[in-house]
């Protein structure tokens, strides 16, 4: 696919791309993010689009990112949990279990990746900062930020389901 193609799917199919994924999301910059990240891939190269199914594929995309986006936040509001329980408080025991798992969960990720990631990670999900911000935060680019990203919840995937097999 050229870049004038991905640049007329752009201007042909963005707002409804965009407003989609403001309905799943409610949030106008991971929205903008979504979108964009989504003809990125196409201008990699990594992906083919026909013309004559190219609508459906790019709103299917866009709706499998969002749902990955919403995945992600419910890491972030277990970390944010988490981080949040002061220590002098008497919590139930599900809250001390959840505890204790995420800071098991902090460890295997601080022994399993680079800090660059981990950083990247805290920005993102704790500090609550758009993927453009951490980059910025950073001085690394955007897509640094992204696969950084996604490397980290392919450890944290890992790390879920080794455990449940240990169960």
């Amino acid at each position: 696919m050229t870049r004038k193609d991905v640049e007329s799917l752009f201007k042909t199919h963005y707002t409804e791309m965009y407003h989609l994924a403001l309905t799943l999301l409610f949030d106008e910059a991971e929205s903008k993010d979504v979108v964009s990240e989504v003809f990125a891939r196409l201008l990699s190269g990594s992906t083919v689009v026909r013309t004559d199914d190219a609508r459906a594929f790019l709103l299917a995309s866009v709706r499998h990112r969002c749902l990955n986006v919403l995945q992600h936040k419910q890491v972030q509001e277990r970390f944010a949990r988490l981080l949040t329980v002061d220590n002098n408080t008497l919590v139930s025991n599900d809250t001390v279990d959840e505890q204790m798992e995420m800071e098991e969960l902090v460890r295997y990720l601080q022994d399993n990746l680079p800090p660059l990631s981990v950083e990247i990670f805290r920005l993102h999900y704790l500090q609550e900062m758009t993927c453009q911000e951490v980059g910025e935060a950073l001085n690394v680019s955007r897509q640094t930020v992204h696969t950084h990203l996604k490397q980290t919840m392919e450890k944290i995937k890992a790390y879920y389901n080794s455990n449940l097999k240990a169960i």
